[in-house]
């Protein structure tokens, strides 16, 4: 993957399902909440598309995150952030250190 085809990824904790991961296709779209794909314990979700537009990296990345939240509901995922909301839950989103030229994901 390119650059500009790298996911813009946040890890959230919520009150109904715990923690969440999510992928976007970029910063705009993160934050305007609207998620290529996401992972809880709950299971991988699409939520306004197909499976066949996310990159198969995405996929393989939120299956894993879903499988190890499934066992473990409080496993540490933080490591899959790409970005974070500075100072509070809603605030404006900024690179994890360290992670700006990864390719995690």
């Amino acid at each position: 993957m390119s650059s500009e085809d790298e996911p813009v990824v946040t890890v959230t904790a919520t009150i109904m399902d715990g923690t969440v991961v999510r992928w976007h296709r970029s910063l705009s779209a993160a934050e305007c909440h609207a998620p290529t794909v996401t992972a809880s314990r709950n299971g991988v979700m699409v939520p306004n598309g197909y499976v066949t537009d996310v990159p198969p990296e995405w996929m393989r990345a939120a299956t894993q995150a879903y499988e190890k939240l499934r066992r473990n509901p409080r496993a540490d995922v933080k490591h899959l952030a790409t970005h974070r909301h500075n100072i509070v839950a809603n605030g404006p989103l900024v690179p994890v250190e360290g992670k700006e030229a990864s390719s995690d994901g």
